[in-house]
Formats: C-alpha cells, structure tokens, sequence
C-alpha cells in the first residue's frame, strides 16, 4: 500500500477534484453539515497524501503550509464561546503548517491506509523541518482523537479554546474542535514507524 504525494500546483484538476470529493463524501457519511466556511482555497500552499487501491481512494490528508500571505485552517476557524465580536486566532508563527482534511474509509482497509498516511504526513513533516504542526480535530469522533494523542500530539496551550466553523455541524449539532499540535519530536516519532 503506497501513499501519493503532490502538491497542488502539480495535480490535475481532475486528481484534485477526485481526492475533494472523497474527503467530502466521508465527512458528509460521518454526518457532517457543508458550509462555506469550512471550504476555503489553501490550494496554492497545499499538499496533498493519498492512498489508492484498486482505483478507490481509501484515505487523504493534507498540508497547508503557513506563510506570511496566507491564513491557515486554524485562522479561519471561530474561536468558541466569544460573541462580540467574534474572534480567530492569528498564527503569526514562521515554519508552521496546518494539518487537515483527515478522511478515510471505514474499512479495516481503510484504517491501515490512513495509519500509514498519517505516518508519510509526518515524515513530510519532520523532513521539511516544520517546527509545528497544528491541527483540529473534534472530541465527539474518538477514533480521530485517539489516532492524534496516541501518536504524540498534545492539545494546544497557545490556543486552548475550542474552535469552529459557522453552520458546519455534525449530525445537527455545532462542531467544536480542539486545536492540537505536533512539535519536531512528535512528528520524527510518528515518521519511525514508517
């Protein structure tokens, strides 16, 4: 089972369009609302990690790196519990990027193909010497949770509010995200077990 790698500069439209769609088809099977905020272009700062067998995609993932005229997932991302006005988070941080559109089957297969995603992520990660990695994952999903605390990641103190996304809501109610971050150390960890 391989992983692919590419950025998004270098995908096919059709590619791209193919690994979108399946990221969407799962969250919307998990129960997952579509909003507008959610899906925001990170294309021209993205790469992309998938697994493919047997011409079915069985997991994605994707980076988007973090530079001075971009804004990260993180960023675009409400800060929970705080009305007026509503507030977002800034990373102001260099050599940071933001770990997201976590999808997979719900397979065995599935599950081996988005353990080993997940390690080649890491791997990109550590080799491109990214001091952290954030991400946001939603507490109600354990099987995501698990997968990012067994692994290494800690919950952010830089940004320990839960964030969300207006009108994306699982299974009819708001989704909260915690925000979590990989250091250097994690990912070269989570990277060995490739």
């Amino acid at each position: 089972m391989d992983v692919s790698i590419m950025d998004c500069k270098s995908m096919s439209e059709e590619l791209l369009h193919r690994i979108k769609s399946f990221v969407s088809s799962v969250y919307s099977d998990a129960g997952y609302s579509e909003t507008p905020w959610k899906n925001q272009n990170y294309d021209p700062w993205s790469t992309w990690f998938w697994v493919e067998v047997r011409g079915e995609l069985l997991a994605a993932m994707r980076i988007v790196e973090k530079t001075p005229d971009n804004i990260i997932p993180l960023e675009k991302a409400v800060i929970y519990g705080i009305k007026n006005p509503f507030l977002h988070y800034a990373v102001l941080e260099e050599n940071v990027a933001d770990w997201n559109a976590v999808a997979f089957k719900s397979s065995r297969e599935g599950v081996l193909a988005a353990k080993k995603t997940f390690r080649t992520v890491a791997k990109f990660c550590a080799d491109k010497g990214y001091y952290i990695v954030y991400g946001m994952y939603n507490p109600e999903l354990s099987g995501i949770e698990n997968l990012y605390l067994r692994e290494g990641a800690e919950i952010s103190d830089r940004y320990p509010a839960y964030c969300y996304f207006p009108g994306f809501n699982l299974k009819g109610e708001l989704s909260k995200f915690n925000v979590i971050e990989l250091r250097k150390d994690s990912l070269q960890k989570i990277a060995s077990k490739l």
